[in-house]
């Protein structure tokens, strides 16, 4: 006679299955209207499995976010040899990363981030402090290849990049095209850190 049995996921078959359940509900629902008893049924699981590690939403949206944005990026950092197109070759990566679901929930931490202290310093701490050391990482190596000055940067930018990204997501619901990418390095990004002037004409002008 055979039985039944019930498979019940677990480790990172079930942490997958968590975050791909928690990605559409937030999606649809965004943070507030989001609950856990229906991520954990769209994941198959129950919900103690999920308080078990997140003790509300807020907290695996956060997760959620931060670990897909870097485990979909490359393993190393680009290194190409040239500044301009590390830089790039980084925000493209980013925008394509953000044009979707991910970007959605992005929206919905920084809304949840202005009315929770602690939820706005963990993402500081854990999205916005890696952006910036990503940034310094390449600049460092540019100093060191002589295309820039070696001197200290401004922190405010380190944090240019990420956000003007985020400013457009935030305004108008969509991230800036390759072209705009480009223009953001050529004509802001470069200039700042001491590079040459690249004149290029903004996109949709």
């Amino acid at each position: 006679m055979v039985q039944n049995c019930v498979i019940r996921r677990r480790g990172d078959v079930l942490r997958e299955a968590v975050v791909d359940a928690a990605l559409i509900e937030i999606a649809e629902r965004g943070v507030r209207g989001a609950s856990m008893d229906r991520i954990a049924k769209r994941a198959g699981t129950g919900k103690a499995a999920l308080y078990r590690r997140w003790p509300n939403v807020r907290a695996l949206a956060l997760d959620v976010f931060v670990t897909t944005l870097t485990e979909s990026l490359p393993p190393e950092p680009p290194d190409s040899g040239s500044l301009r197109e590390d830089m790039v070759t980084s925000l493209t990566t980013f925008t394509g990363q953000l044009d979707g679901g991910l970007g959605v929930v992005l929206r919905e931490l920084i809304s949840e981030a202005a009315h929770d202290p602690s939820l706005a310093l963990e993402f500081q701490t854990r999205f916005g402090q890696a952006k910036q050391v990503e940034v310094l990482g390449m600049l460092q190596r540019a100093m060191a290849r002589g295309e820039i000055p070696a001197q200290p940067v401004d922190p405010y930018v380190l944090e240019l990049p990420a956000a003007l990204i985020i400013h457009q997501l935030l305004l108008a619901g969509s991230v800036p095209s390759d072209a705009q990418v480009q223009h953001i390095v050529d004509t802001m990004m470069l200039p700042l850190l001491g590079m040459a002037r690249l004149e290029t004409l903004a996109p949709g002008r």
